[in-house]
């Protein structure tokens, strides 16, 4: 259990919507104070990762394709929530894989 542990670990999380992502997050949700989720990357499950942004708030969202991306966009636009910068295909996953934390 990571119930009462002192630290804190920065994640990117890639393919945040499939089964081992949605189960990452479900241990993020169970030990929040251990956690800050700074990039997703997903395939093309846009309203998922919409959901995800919005509850782990990463600085960087990215989809496989550019139609998934725009559909994520288009998801979060009006939620009054701070944006991540939305990426989508290999520069997506590269800036995932490498963001600065």
């Amino acid at each position: 259990s990571l119930e009462g542990a002192a630290f804190q670990k920065r994640l990117s999380l890639l393919g945040s919507t499939g089964s081992i992502g949605t189960q990452t997050l479900d241990i993020v949700d169970a030990c929040p104070d251990n956690f800050v989720v700074d990039a997703l990357s997903a395939g093309t499950n846009a309203k998922l990762m919409a959901e995800q942004v919005l509850k782990y708030k990463p600085k960087i969202a990215s989809m496989a394709t550019v139609e998934a991306a725009e559909e994520l966009k288009s998801l979060l636009e009006g939620t009054g929530s701070e944006l991540p910068t939305v990426l989508h295909g290999d520069e997506g996953i590269l800036a995932c894989s490498t963001i600065d934390s």
